[in-house]
């Protein structure tokens, strides 16, 4: 049966950053935004409780500790031991896909992406200018949202026709102060849609893994990467929570979840504090990326941990967060005016 404690990101792959020792304990150094660096067991780091359980798919949990035990952690075993063999490589893709869904920095870019589209347009509509250029055509008399809001005003259907037969601009009167109390409402309905995105993401996020731990469409754009471990050299290589990262063409060179239309030059997994999986898409071009520990820094959502304490570390601890959506501002900005303008272009057209 699955435990209370599960873990976002696999211990198999937290034992390569360990604290260098011979203890029975498994240690390492997390690097937190806006905290002192810590010593921490890996059995308490990285998990959250019920993470992957929700009340209809309680077993997802289970499926993962089994598919990695069996099948990804000795994959990673074999990777660090420079195990490049043909059986070993065709499972690779699998890995990536697997370790690229199952975190829970997917969980929160999802949830901060639909935040912040339902903070955007809620707030747009706050504006009663713009609620009422949206809503006008549907907030006729005879709709269910007119209806029910004329109830709530004490006023009846009956009513409304006999101002109507009387004077059609009547409309107009009743209509100005309703938009004015449902703009007044905006805040409101946006703290209880905000309120519930996070159980709807959860939801979702462990529908989407319980379906496969590893989905092949994710798996096949790995297929075809020239596969090799790199040594790292001087032995502090951080592992991020965002686990992968993906080096791209663009302006935007590194992300840690790649989009459908992403160019991919190569894909990173730290597999220990000295060691990295390198997959480049042409087989010239296996060098490793320039100063990779800072672009993992920066596409962690919340900390990185390592198996040494030192000042880069701690310098790059102030760039955690830095890259880590999977939209910039600028993106999230741009998607944002397209749909208000979308909507808006239709109601007033």
């Amino acid at each position: 049966m699955s435990g209370v404690r599960q873990h976002f990101i696999p211990r198999f792959l937290q034992k390569g950053f360990r604290i260098p020792g011979n203890g029975k304990i498994v240690r390492c150094w997390v690097y937190e935004q806006s905290r002192p660096p810590r010593s921490a067991n890996i059995q308490d780091v990285g998990l959250e409780r019920h993470f992957y359980a929700i009340d209809n798919e309680p077993d997802l949990d289970d499926k993962i500790t089994d598919k990695e035990r069996d099948v990804y952690a000795p994959l990673v075993e074999n990777l660090r031991a420079g195990n490049l063999t043909e059986a070993v490589v065709e499972r690779i893709p699998g890995l990536l896909a697997h370790l690229e869904i199952r975190s829970r920095h997917v969980r929160q870019n999802m949830q901060s992406m639909v935040d912040e589209c339902a903070s955007g347009i809620l707030e747009h509509l706050s504006d009663p200018a713009n609620l009422s250029a949206l809503t006008k055509e549907h907030f006729r008399p005879g709709s269910i949202i007119f209806d029910k809001a004329l109830a709530e005003q004490g006023i009846s259907q009956q009513q409304v026709q006999a101002l109507l037969a009387m004077d059609e601009s009547v409309f107009d009167q009743i209509f100005k102060p309703l938009v004015a109390i449902f703009a007044a409402q905006m805040p409101a309905q946006l703290d209880r849609i905000k309120s519930s995105i996070p159980g709807l993401i959860r939801s979702s996020h462990v529908r989407l893994l319980n379906e496969s731990v590893s989905p092949v469409a994710r798996a096949q754009r790995f297929t075809a990467l020239h596969y090799s471990v790199q040594k790292f050299e001087p032995g502090d290589l951080p592992l991020g929570d965002s686990v992968v990262l993906f080096h791209v063409r663009g302006e935007r060179t590194f992300k840690p979840f790649m989009d459908k239309d992403d160019e991919l030059l190569h894909v990173i997994l730290p597999l220990a504090s000295d060691k990295y999986l390198l997959g480049a898409t042409d087989v010239s071009q296996t060098s490793p990326p320039q100063n990779l520990p800072l672009e993992i820094a920066r596409c962690s959502m919340g900390y990185f941990i390592c198996a040494h304490q030192n000042d880069r570390a701690v310098d790059l601890q102030a760039q955690i967060g830095s890259n880590a959506s999977w939209l910039s501002a600028r993106e999230m900005n741009s998607i944002l005016n397209e749909v208000l303008s979308e909507l808006m272009s239709k109601k007033l057209a």
